[in-house]
């Protein structure tokens, strides 16, 4: 039975489609995560079917239109990772959180073992020759020395993975606590508002610097 739902969830792959994967991070640890499959119009709908039944709760699938015969079937779900969380069979995601003053520091660790998806030798042929595209946004600007990826584009960091490979990607961002910046001046315009009647009496406590001008 196991062997069977990964053939046909491959099947479509290996002809002519290909398979990506987005996660979007926000501040608090929530992640939305997306799963796109390019198949022929042929195969869509029962496409659609297995992704309900393998995917489990919690996920929407749609069929989108594309380009001539093909479609799109696409998946996607919301669930908190702080700090884990299972996105899907074999892929674990960590959140971590730290605050500075008014900087933040995320750290995203996603971990694949394919054992757990890939039990058979049938299952592990099948998922051989693809490659799957994972696209991480974070909610800042991703800090590459800090993290295990050769490079990322501001807040995005896209790998092209191997199902038979085991992983771990750890990603960190850093962002700016706007909250905090914007509570410290709305906390001075308040204090401002609060002493400026008092202002004018403060002003005349200071001694005043007299200028002597000699004429000749």
């Amino acid at each position: 039975m196991q062997l069977g739902r990964w053939v046909v969830l491959c099947l479509p792959l290996l002809l002519a489609g290909c398979v990506t994967v987005d996660l979007s991070v926000n501040s608090r640890g929530v992640i939305t995560q997306e799963i796109s499959l390019i198949a022929p119009q042929r195969s869509a709908e029962g496409m659609r079917n297995i992704f309900q039944r393998y995917l489990g709760q919690g996920w929407t699938v749609r069929i989108l239109e594309g380009k001539g015969e093909q479609r799109t079937v696409y998946a996607w779900r919301t669930v908190r990772a702080n700090p884990e969380a299972k996105l899907m069979p074999g892929l674990i995601v960590q959140f971590r959180r730290h605050n500075h003053w008014f900087r933040a520091t995320y750290e995203v660790t996603l971990r694949y073992d394919p054992t757990e998806l890939l039990q058979t030798p049938e299952e592990k042929q099948v998922a051989s020759p693809r490659q799957v595209t994972v696209r991480v946004r974070m909610p800042g600007r991703i800090l590459t020395e800090q993290s295990n990826v050769p490079s990322a584009e501001g807040n995005m960091v896209e790998l092209t993975l191997d199902p038979l490979q085991p992983t771990e990607v750890r990603v960190t961002a850093s962002g700016i606590l706007w909250w905090r910046i914007i509570g410290l001046l709305l906390i001075l315009a308040l204090l401002l508002w609060l002493l400026a009647p008092y202002l004018p009496h403060l002003l005349q406590a200071f001694p005043r610097r007299t200028v002597r001008v000699v004429q000749r």
